[in-house]
Parts: structure tokens; C-alpha cells; sequence
């Protein structure tokens, strides 16, 4: 009997030091001062072609183009929220040619807003010659990020030794972007 009377005052003095620390009040209007500082990133382009894949109709072709469109930038919420962008290209080349990688941002009416330029060195005996090449956009570069409709990718060989169906090596990129945002209330 004296042990469940100790139990039941041992539960209630619990019980009591629960309620009591539990009243504290709760500042909601913290809630005012969140700010949500989320990265996000996301591929672009990835080419991977062999050295034959430059000869068209037997000639050698200069330059290699693709695009995409981008719609990220017409959401009003990504556009008011993004602080900062990266864009990252990793080129590696096995063909005994320097190659060059220009990337156009063009907005809604074809205008270049801004470009990047990434050359790569050739590789002479067939081995990889890698650059990784890492473009921040902010402040007024950020602005014309913002305006890009379409991005235009075209890769060019520079002159130099002749590339035949028989020609070692490839040319490979990989680029992807990531997007830094600054959300507060």
C-alpha cells in the first residue's frame, strides 16, 4: 500500500514538473524573422560524341550546336528569390585538336545577354586533357540570367589536323547550374 501511494505522488510530481515547464508562451511572431536559404542544382547538357562525329559528307565540320529553352525564369517567385547562380562545365578532350564551347543566354527577342567561352586543349598523344570552368552569376550578370529564354551551346574545333573516320579520341562536356535562393518573409 505505501509503495503505490509513493507511485502516485512520484506520478504526480512528474506530472507537475511537465505542466510547469510547458508554459512558457510561444513567440509566433518569430515566424517574421525566417529566412530560407535553399540551393538547388540541376544538369544542363551533357555531350559525349566520338572525333568522327565532326566530318560532314566527308568534310570536317567546324562546329557543333544544340539549345535548350529555359523557363525557369518567367516564375515570379524564382525570379524575385534568386540570389546567386553557378554554372559549371567539365570538358575533357581525347582528339588531337584544341576545341572551344560557347555558350549563349539570349532573351525573348534572340538578344545575347551574356556569353561564356571555355577552351580546351588538345590532346596529342590521345590522353584526357580536362578543364572544369565554373561561371557566377550575380548583380548585373544575375539580371541578364534572369532575362534568358533559350541557351545555345555550339562547340567548335579550331584548326588543325584533319579528323577521318578513323580518327581516335572524343570530345565529352557535362555542365550543370546551381541555383542559390534567399527567401525571407
Amino acid at each position: 500500500m505505501i509503495k503505490n501511494i509513493k507511485s502516485k505522488i512520484s506520478l504526480l510530481l512528474v506530472m507537475g514538473l511537465i505542466a510547469m515547464s510547458c508554459t512558457e508562451a510561444i513567440d509566433l511572431d518569430q515566424v517574421n524573422d525566417l529566412v530560407l536559404t535553399p540551393a538547388v542544382e540541376a544538369s544542363l547538357v551533357y555531350f559525349d560524341e566520338p572525333a568522327s562525329r565532326f566530318i560532314d559528307s566527308g568534310a570536317n565540320a567546324s562546329t557543333i550546336q544544340d539549345f535548350i529553352s529555359v523557363e525557369l525564369f518567367n516564375d515570379q517567385f524564382i525570379a524575385d528569390n534568386l540570389e546567386k547562380a553557378e554554372f559549371v562545365f567539365e570538358t575533357k578532350n581525347t582528339i588531337n585538336r584544341i576545341f572551344e564551347l560557347q555558350v549563349d543566354f539570349l532573351d525573348d527577342t534572340g538578344t545575347v545577354r551574356h556569353t561564356i567561352i571555355v577552351n580546351e586543349d588538345a590532346a596529342p598523344d590521345n590522353t584526357d586533357s580536362t578543364t572544369t570552368y565554373i561561371e557566377a552569376f550575380e548583380g548585373s550578370s544575375l539580371t541578364a540570367l534572369k532575362q534568358t529564354v533559350t541557351i545555345n551551346f555550339s562547340l567548335r574545333l579550331l584548326p588543325g589536323e584533319t579528323i577521318d573516320e578513323n580518327t581516335p579520341g572524343r570530345i565529352q562536356y557535362i555542365s550543370y547550374a546551381s541555383f542559390y535562393f534567399n527567401i525571407s518573409k
